[in-house]
């Protein structure tokens, strides 16, 4: 994984935290992720664009943090 990647991965975390922590809806959470994944295509797009794998690897993992903590704002 490269350091954009890791970069966006880690920013997501800390936000979509801070939005848990704060009380936010799923619509708030989802424009965490919709952030997340416009840094992604901004990545994909550039100059040395990390190999799709990588790119889809993190997506992935976005979606899934995503589906927890819309699982424990449910709860």
């Amino acid at each position: 994984m490269t350091n954009a990647l890791k970069t966006i991965t880690l920013e997501f975390e800390a936000e979509l935290l801070s939005g848990v922590r704060s009380g936010a809806d799923e619509a708030e959470l989802a424009k965490i992720r919709d952030r997340a994944f416009d840094r992604l295509r901004e990545v994909k797009e550039g100059p040395s664009p990390p190999c799709l794998d990588s790119i889809f690897d993190v997506a992935g993992e976005i979606g899934r943090k995503l589906d927890m903590a819309l699982e424990t704002t449910r709860a």
